[in-house]
């Protein structure tokens, strides 16, 4: 992992779990961010294959600490980072410029208003895990075909909705609805002007669930809520093979879907 990617994510476990930040550089050096994000970013590949964003303006939606808008400003995007945590905004900002990426540029804004920000018109525009924490989700959609250009591309990452899951947890994360089928998938897309070049799907066999439920678990037995991230963490090793290994032996939508789709 680039030392710049690991100073960031130690910076945000230290403050939001608590941790040394010897023991998340030292996790991080052996292993990779097991929060979701290597699922995402395996999908996120996977839709991209063969694609550049050398030289184009990618805009990321719900940044969180920023690591995706720094992967894509150190392939050579002018990218920016959109998140309403403003301390967030303020670290990845930091972390940039010390990386030397001042392609990279970070606000703190609602993604739900994206025109009136009038950053111009994108090439591309990275919805990961953001759907399904918002109520008007056609509406969003729209906002992102507003700042796309015609021929750009919008990588979308959402939850299935047939998936398992655990009650308390979605609550935990924000989410408003359980997820999406792919047809309910097409169908928004298409509504807002979009056309779906590729789909692609893991985690065939709801291991998601089973590591989040196994983490909450192990929190549980030590009587800490705070412990749910570290021992999510703790589990990696085990359910991320797991993950990828199901993922390409068995051919069925999984838990974790991702699109991309070309602005009409």
């Amino acid at each position: 992992m680039k030392r710049y990617l690991r100073e960031l994510f130690a910076e945000a476990a230290a403050e939001e779990l608590r941790l040394p930040r010897w023991l998340v550089h030292l996790y991080l050096a052996l292993l990779e961010p097991p929060l979701g994000k290597t699922i995402r970013l395996d999908l996120l590949r996977s839709v991209l294959r063969g694609y550049s964003v050398r030289g184009e303006r990618w805009l990321d939606l719900g940044c969180g600490i920023g690591d995706l808008t720094l992967r894509l400003a150190a392939c050579g995007a002018k990218a920016v980072g959109i998140e309403r945590d403003e301390h967030k905004v303020a670290r990845a900002t930091a972390v940039a410029s010390r990386a030397g990426l001042y392609s990279a540029r970070f606000l703190a804004a609602d993604v739900c208003r994206l025109r009136e920000l009038e950053l111009g018109l994108f090439d591309g525009v990275c919805c990961l895990a953001i759907l399904e924490h918002i109520w008007d989700d056609l509406a969003l959609l729209r906002e992102i075909a507003a700042v796309l250009r015609p021929g750009g591309l919008l990588v979308l990452q959402v939850p299935a909705a047939g998936r398992k899951l655990l009650p308390a947890a979605e609550r935990e994360d924000g989410h408003v609805r359980p997820g999406y089928t792919v047809p309910e998938m097409y169908a928004l897309l298409e509504a807002c002007n979009f056309r779906v070049a590729r789909y692609d799907s893991r985690d065939p066999l709801n291991l998601m669930y089973y590591w989040c439920l196994c983490a909450w678990l192990l929190a549980g037995v030590f009587s800490g809520r705070r412990l749910r991230g570290p021992c999510f963490a703790a589990l990696a090793p085990l359910f991320l093979p797991l993950i990828r290994f199901s993922s390409r032996c068995i051919r069925r939508a999984g838990s974790e879907l991702a699109f991309l789709a070309v602005r009409c």
